[in-house]
């Protein structure tokens, strides 16, 4: 009969402790959420150079720098005329 005890006994504790383990965490992230100061920093960084490698290619005024889904979106003007740029992820770019 003390196998019939100790098998109720295991069964009373997963009924109890199973529940209590399947909760979410309430304990908070230790990781800090991240600097928008340095965010923007890397941001600006990665547009200022952006920005140079155009100016190098003869486009002036670069404005509107927007990342989209084909890439980084941009306008500039060149020869005297307004162009729309597109920047994809290995730096190439071209006139929309």
């Amino acid at each position: 009969m003390s196998w019939r005890v100790a098998a109720c006994t295991v069964a009373s504790f997963l009924v109890i402790t199973l529940p209590a383990l399947a909760q979410p965490s309430t304990t908070p992230s230790t990781r800090p959420p991240p600097d928008p100061s340095t965010t923007d920093f890397r941001r600006s960084v990665a547009e200022q150079e952006l920005i140079r490698k155009l100016e190098k290619a003869g486009y002036t005024q670069v404005r509107d720098v927007k990342s989209t889904a084909e890439g980084i979106a941009a306008k500039a003007m060149k020869d005297g005329k307004e162009e729309s740029l597109v920047v994809d992820s290995s730096g190439q770019f071209r006139e929309r």
